[in-house]
């Protein structure tokens, strides 16, 4: 077992008192280290507990040093993150095939989000190509060995995830997702929201409603829908859904709606987000956002984005808000550029979403920093190859470190990843393998980027010569293969 106290000793160069920003950053980076390393030791899993309650008292003055444990040092006199990005290249880990799962060199499938909360402890989210229904399978899978193979994970019947699972540690594990409720009249199918929570790593799920949204004499047109999850911790949960309002009389307006719970989804508090459009008497549908973005680094702050079309002048509304929910602040983006997400705030003070304009189609052809929280957006696009760079995700697992995918659209289709580690001042073309699926051929597009604080990034890349209603998504990894 490393000895983490020696570590810390000799690390530790400041008699300042650590915050409890940093004590709680501290311990949760401790606790996925132990984890980590019992696991790959072939130790218990449930000693993880017992050994970091022992070390809490330990460690916890020398909180400035204890992310070195997992390779990052951190400096807690307003510098920031002083670690560096891996430029590491990527490599297939596996390809992928959905209903039934395998993942081979030989097979390649859709998937749809993807995180990894340890470098090893990985978890997939498929998506059906049709609504589901009654009888589809699971959609959730779940890696013990950075993404190179993949297991089913058991959901409870009718239950299908929608959201990237948020996971605070490799077992505890939430999303959000529907519950298949029968046929409306028009045997459509019907599909409630739902709150999905497990603390095993999927072998038992607890599954709770939302709570319906009300817009004060506004009607609720069919059922909302769960967009986004973040959970900063195993009680405390955000989450955004879209819900579609009217009435006789009125026209419709889809408006996002923020809810919190802290007691593990047994309870939520709902809130119509400000500065969206509302039904009105006359004309037909207002405006709606095309989809949203949402990132909590802490139990209390979180920032949200969407767009907003049709009628109006396309516009992106951001809010953020300091206190959990209870007040918000409405904000926008610079120079005209909209942006649905993502949106990735490894801090309370440092924010990134990929933005474009309504000039070029929405493109997303540039990176956004905030280091106020989302009141002020900078350009830190990185200087790409020759061609319109069209960026589909970032993920800065810290203030400084980032990465940023998209694709190159040019003559010949070029996926790319970007490496920074001074906070988006600098950026490192990271290579990518060349020869993947049955083309062996580059990757055609990238879907999703996901880092942790350990900074391992996997991607979910799209293979050349596949199409959308067959098998298409390659997992790729910086991370060095098991020995």
């Amino acid at each position: 077992m490393v000895d983490e106290l020696q570590l810390l000793r000799e690390v530790f160069k400041s008699e300042e008192e650590p915050s409890a920003g940093a004590l709680e950053l501290m311990h949760g980076r401790l606790a996925i280290a132990i984890e980590t390393e019992e696991r790959l030791s072939g130790k218990a899993s449930h000693r993880v507990r017992t050994a970091l309650g022992s070390r809490r008292g330990m460690v916890s003055a020398m909180a400035a040093a204890a992310a070195l444990i997992v390779g990052l040092v951190v400096s807690l006199n307003g510098s920031g993150t002083q670690s560096v990005a891996s430029a590491s290249p990527f490599r297939l880990a596996s390809l992928v095939t959905v209903q039934p799962f395998t993942a081979s060199p030989e097979s390649v499938q859709f998937a749809n989000h993807v995180t990894c909360p340890t470098p090893t402890d990985c978890y997939l989210v498929a998506r059906f190509m049709a609504i589901p229904a009654a009888s589809a399978g699971n959609n959730v899978y779940s890696s013990t060995n950075g993404g190179s193979t993949w297991q089913e994970v058991a959901l409870p019947s009718g239950i299908y995830v929608e959201t990237t699972l948020s996971c605070t540690s490799s077992v505890h594990c939430s999303a959000g997702g529907s519950q298949y409720e029968g046929l409306d009249a028009l045997d459509k199918p019907i599909l409630n929201p739902v709150f999905l929570s497990t603390s095993n790593g999927g072998e038992s799920w607890t599954v709770q409603p939302f709570p319906t949204p009300q817009l004060g004499q506004f009607q609720l047109w069919g059922n909302a829908g769960v967009t986004q999850l973040s959970c900063p911790s195993s009680e405390t949960c955000e989450a955004l859904l879209v819900a579609n309002f009217g009435g006789p009389g009125y026209s419709t307006a889809v408006d996002n709606v923020f809810m919190r719970t802290d007691n593990g989804g047994q309870s939520w508090s709902t809130t119509i987000l400000p500065g969206q459009p509302t039904p009105t008497t006359g004309g037909g549908l207002m405006n709606s956002p095309s989809n949203n973005g949402l990132s909590c680094p802490s139990t209390q702050v979180c920032v949200a984005s969407a767009v907003f079309s049709l009628k109006s002048p396309t516009n992106s509304i951001v809010w953020r808000t300091d206190d959990g929910g209870a007040t918000w602040l409405v904000g926008s983006l610079p120079d005209g550029l909209t942006s649905a997400g993502p949106l990735s705030c490894p801090d309370s003070l440092h924010c990134w979403i990929v933005a474009g304009t309504l000039s070029q189609g929405f493109a997303s052809n540039q990176l956004l920093e905030s280091t106020d929280g989302g009141a002020s957006w900078n350009v830190r696009s990185p200087q790409g190859p020759s061609g319109t760079t069209i960026w589909g995700s970032v993920s800065c697992p810290t203030d400084n470190n980032c990465w940023l995918a998209g694709e190159v659209t040019r003559a010949n289709r070029e996926s790319v990843v970007y490496a920074s580690n001074d906070g988006g001042q600098t950026w490192t073309n990271v290579l990518l393998p060349t020869a993947v699926g049955a083309e062996s051929a580059p990757l055609k597009g990238i879907g999703e980027i996901d880092c942790n604080t350990s900074l391992m990034c996997v991607v979910l890349g799209i293979p050349a010569g596949v199409s959308e209603n067959g098998v298409n998504e390659a997992i790729l990894t910086n991370a060095a293969p098991a020995s």
